[in-house]
């Protein structure tokens, strides 16, 4: 029997879609520029107190929730499956949409249309809907269909500009990507779904591991599908080389890296905010496959073949790191460096994930991986916010026109110096324990050279990031201007969640965050959750 509070868990999504279909029509009925900034906030405000809700009950509870849609059982239906991992990075997510929004206020008074704003809402929804659905569902293919709704909705927002050939040029290079990518993972989908005869993913992190189909017995279900059809130990590599290809490249880890420096720089700037959660969602489906569905004791490990794709996510995250610090001290532009400093930040996340394939508990690289993540997430959001302050007021983003600004722009300024601060990794803050856990992960696996080349790239990335401490600290300017409290009011409300971060982490905070990486990778409690449950839905 699902109760009313356990609808909350499957219907965030598809409100947010419907929602999305209305706006277009809002905007031909309803001229009024307030109307849609209201709109917008009170939707997200409501998205977020959801998975609010949603997080509060996993932890509360210490459980997995399950949504079956329509009460169908798996493998027929699609069904939710939430743990502290998802629910914790959906939450997030949303925050930072929630904050995105309300800077859109400022971004958008200087266009008159209200069909202007409620064609860059619509597709905002839309991205918060997949983004939401991409991390909650438990099913493969309903998997490829959130991702296409969270890509498709980018597309639009980076070429808002559309009067612009370079943000058309990158939309356009974004969404070539992405639909290739996406026909890959579909393709991919099938491979799976031809070997195991599922498209669950509980059903599958069983299934891989043959060793485990006891599990079953003890809740009286023979199988949730039916047995295996064709050869899984040849059909699984080829299936996950190619859906690990498919999300480094919507993760833009180096070397499918190019298309992110272009629609950051060129999508408008709440967007430019929103787009690290892209990148988060897609590195969340690739923990999500190496280790909840094939982990180390799944059939993917067999030949060395999953250790073997970690070493190439290792040696990828290594480069990207180094190349992204490099390209940073180039850029003159704000958000294009930020852009490259994106990429480096990715591959700090990397790093972390491949050194699990030196020892056979990973929990301290997962740690190091999901808090960077975190922190990255967080200060790079800020970083753009911030930056919009400025730059909504001066109209550029070159740093020299900048240099300076952020003293009259007290917030923005500061929230500058905390964002940058924490990318670096300076203590106290919590981009300095997550980057100390990477390396301290490297040092416990024997790894003493990954070890220094993170200390390399963290290096080189200074002087790139001297650059935006210039905005603060320059002297080049001595013009003074009006803050814009929409943008500089989220970016400081980010700020001082850096500051908690780093603060927090003595006193509790690593315990929840082991708590989040065992979800990941202590695939039993996921199973046997998702089994119990299933027990109420399939008749005996």
């Amino acid at each position: 029997m699902i109760s009313l509070f356990d609808t909350i868990y499957g219907i965030v999504p598809p409100l947010l879609i419907s929602l999305a279909f209305v706006t277009p029509f809002l905007g031909l009925f309803i001229k009024n520029k307030k109307f849609f900034t209201i709109y917008i906030i009170v939707i997200t405000m409501i998205t977020l107190v959801m998975t609010c809700l949603v997080a509060y009950n996993i932890f509360s509870r210490n459980t997995v929730a399950i949504y079956p849609f329509g009460g169908w059982p798996p493998p027929i239906g699609i069904a939710y499956t939430i743990d502290k991992l998802n629910a914790s990075l959906a939450l997030l997510a949303t925050l930072i949409i929630l904050l995105s929004a309300i800077s859109t206020k400022s971004y958008l008074s200087r266009y008159k249309k209200s069909s202007t704003l409620s064609y860059m809402y619509t597709a905002l929804i839309g991205f918060t809907a997949g983004a939401i659905g991409a991390l909650y569902t438990g099913d493969i293919f309903n998997l490829f269909v959130m991702m296409e709704v969270m890509c498709i909705s980018l597309y639009v927002l980076i070429a808002f500009h559309r009067t612009r050939s370079e943000a058309i040029e990158a939309s356009i290079k974004y969404s070539l990507v992405s639909i290739i990518a996406l026909i890959i993972y579909f393709f991919s989908t099938i491979l799976i779904y031809s070997g195991y005869q599922t498209l669950n993913m509980a059903d599958l992190a069983t299934k891989a591991r043959p060793i485990i189909l006891d599990i079953l017995k003890m809740y009286s279900i023979d199988m949730l599908s039916s047995s295996y059809y064709s050869d899984i130990y040849i059909i699984t590599p080829i299936a996950i080389a190619l859906i690990i290809w498919v999300f480094t490249l919507e993760s833009a880890l180096f070397p499918n890296h190019f298309w992110l420096p272009d629609a950051i720089s060129e999508a408008p700037t709440p967007v430019s905010a929103i787009l690290p959660i892209a990148e988060m969602v897609s590195i969340y489906v690739v923990i999500r496959y190496l280790f909840t569905i094939f982990g180390p004791d799944s059939i993917l490990a067999e030949n060395n073949v999953r250790n073997i794709v970690l070493y190439i996510l290792l040696i990828l995250g290594i480069i990207a790191s180094i190349v992204g610090s490099i390209m940073m001290t180039l850029q003159k532009d704000s958000k294009r460096l930020l852009g490259y400093s994106s990429v480096s930040h990715i591959g700090f996340i990397y790093i972390a994930i491949g050194l699990t394939a030196f020892t056979s508990e990973p929990t301290i690289p997962l740690v190091a991986s999901i808090f960077h993540m975190i922190n990255y997430v967080i200060s790079s959001s800020l970083l753009f916010l911030a930056i919009g302050a400025i730059e909504s007021v001066i109209g550029s983003r070159n740093i020299d026109d900048m240099a300076g600004l952020g003293r009259s722009a007290k917030l923005a300024g500061f929230s500058i110096v905390i964002g940058v601060l924490n990318l670096i990794g300076l203590p106290p803050l919590g981009g300095f324990f997550s980057k100390f856990m990477i390396y301290q992960a490297a040092l416990t696996v024997s790894q003493p050279i990954i070890a220094l080349l993170i200390v390399v790239a963290t290096a080189i990335s200074v002087m790139g990031y001297a650059k935006l401490l210039l905005i603060p600290f320059g002297i080049n300017s001595e013009k003074n201007i009006k803050e814009s409290y929409s943008f500089s009011v989220p970016s400081f409300i980010l700020a001082l969640m850096i500051i908690l971060l780093g603060l927090m982490l003595p006193i509790g905070l690593n315990k929840y965050l082991e708590d989040i990486a065992k979800s990941a990778h202590e695939y039993v409690y996921y199973v046997e959750s998702f089994l119990k449950y299933m027990v109420t839905l399939w008749p005996r």
